[in-house]
């Protein structure tokens, strides 16, 4: 009795159990949204590790794309480069004849100018030169007349009758001539002296005329000279401007000549071969080529006449979209015929043919690489021309955002579909 007495209460117990079960209950509900918690992130996980993986593939395409359009940007700028020096290279040739040209003109009409007004200069200065020596040479005589007659009346005045009868004694002495008879014998008159002021005015005033005249230039003949000299130098050059000029003109004559037979030339050839080949695409018809606008054929237009049959001849622009791509395609291979290229790229030019006319596009272009060593890539969505091609190049997307590049020879296929 005491030992059931001291177990507990059964309620109590059963009460103790429930809520014990109730706690296991709650943890593992715990623990199995923990569970799904975690599979949810590790599902979570292997996407983005999945989505990762993706960008590091396309990120690695993307950098090799990126130094391919690098390499080919700067093969491309090198390229524009060289060829833009040798555009300016020739395009400067002719303008930096014209400029040397020009500018020897202009030293000519300079020079010219120049001498023009050197040579008026140097006869203003003869001229002024012998009015200054006549005038000086006259100033000088009147000034020497005057100092004469102003010595001869100061001596007469100091002692008239000492030097008459001195002049007297020394006429008689010297010039075997007395002193009334001097006037005659020299031309000498008494009466024509004026008083001493004014030839001592006169005088001055001679004087300071001719030192307004100024020193005569010396060095007049030197400048004429040296202006003769590059007159000369001048002419020479202009000469040998006027030679090059004509060297220049018949050159540029000759290279006309040239360009207008090699251009009529290979307009006869592509002219011929365009018509053989329109008549083989259109399998029928006729069409030429034509020159428009002008009898030179370096100046002018070039028009496209096309005759395909059942129609009128007429000029390209008013074809239909299927005429105008055979018409364009037969004088691309007239082209090629005449000067053949390494490679022709043709992009998607099937797009507007049916399936009849993309057959004989096809045979024209077997015939193409037959006759001719030209590579010729085609750009087309087409299945006809496809399936005539040797090898095909085409892009596809295995995996989303990842494009990959897939090449099928068509003769090795077909030998494996073969065995």
């Amino acid at each position: 009795m005491l030992a059931r007495q001291r177990l507990p209460a059964r309620d109590a117990e059963r009460a103790a159990l429930e809520a014990a079960q109730e706690r296991n209950a709650a943890a593992r509900a715990a623990v199995q949204a923990a569970l799904a918690d975690l599979a949810a992130q590790d599902q979570a996980l292997a996407v983005a590790r999945e989505r990762l993986a993706a960008q590091a593939a396309d990120h690695a395409g993307w950098q090799a794309r990126s130094s391919d359009a690098e390499r080919r940007m700067a093969e491309t700028t090198r390229r524009l480069a060289e060829i833009a020096e040798d555009h300016a290279v020739h395009a400067a040739k002719p303008a930096a004849l014209t400029a040397e040209i020009e500018a020897g003109e202009e030293a000519r009409v300079r020079i010219t100018a120049d001498l023009a007004a050197a040579e008026t200069a140097m006869r203003e200065a003869e001229t002024a030169q012998r009015a200054a020596d006549m005038t000086l040479a006259s100033h000088t005589e009147t000034l020497a007349q005057a100092r004469e007659s102003r010595a001869s009346l100061t001596a007469r005045a100091e002692n008239e009758e000492l030097r008459r009868a001195e002049m007297a004694r020394i006429s008689g002495e010297r010039f075997q001539c007395p002193p009334p008879l001097l006037g005659a014998r020299f031309g000498f008159d008494e009466t024509d002296l004026a008083p001493a002021a004014e030839e001592s005015a006169e005088l001055e005033k001679l004087t300071a005329s001719r030192e307004r005249i100024g020193p005569v230039n010396l060095v007049a003949a030197d400048e004429l000279a040296r202006i003769e000299s590059e007159h000369g130098t001048s002419a020479a050059e202009q000469a040998e401007l006027v030679e090059a000029i004509a060297r220049l003109r018949g050159s540029i004559g000759n290279l006309n000549r040239e360009g207008r037979e090699r251009l009529r030339a290979a307009f006869e050839e592509v002219d011929s071969h365009f018509r053989v080949l329109f008549t083989r695409l259109f399998e029928g018809g006729s069409a030429h080529l034509a020159l428009v606008d002008s009898d030179d054929p370096l100046e002018a237009g070039l028009e496209i006449y096309a005759q395909p049959p059942g129609k009128r001849l007429q000029s390209l622009s008013l074809l239909s979209g299927g005429e105008q791509a055979l018409t364009a395609t037969a004088l691309i291979f007239a082209l090629f015929l005449t000067n053949p290229a390494p490679i022709c790229v043709l992009d998607e030019v099937d797009a507007p043919l049916d399936d009849a006319n993309v057959e004989r596009f096809c045979d024209l272009l077997e015939a193409m690489v037959r006759t001719t060593a030209t590579r010729y890539l085609i750009v087309t969505h087409n299945a006809v021309t496809m399936s005539r091609m040797h090898r095909l190049f085409g892009v596809t997307m295995a995996e989303k955002g990842i494009s990959r590049l897939v090449s099928v020879d068509l003769g090795e296929a077909a030998l494996l579909a073969a065995e």
